[in-house]
């Protein structure tokens, strides 16, 4: 099983790859390297939906 791993982000960008048919995300940490993820089209989608789910909004105090 994957570990889950919380990080502070700085900024972020996202762009639509017609080479590889695939979204890339660039995630810029407060510390340490960019991080780069490819994912498909409904992998962000579902991503998207999930951000904006309130359960995920909200964080516990």
């Amino acid at each position: 099983m994957s570990e889950k791993k919380v990080i502070a982000v700085k900024d972020w960008t996202c762009v639509m790859s017609d080479e590889l048919g695939r979204v890339a995300l660039t995630v810029n940490p407060t510390d340490g390297e960019p991080i780069l993820v490819l994912m498909t089209i409904f992998q962000a989608a579902k991503m998207g939906r999930e951000l904006q789910s309130p359960k995920r909004a909200q964080s516990p105090i």
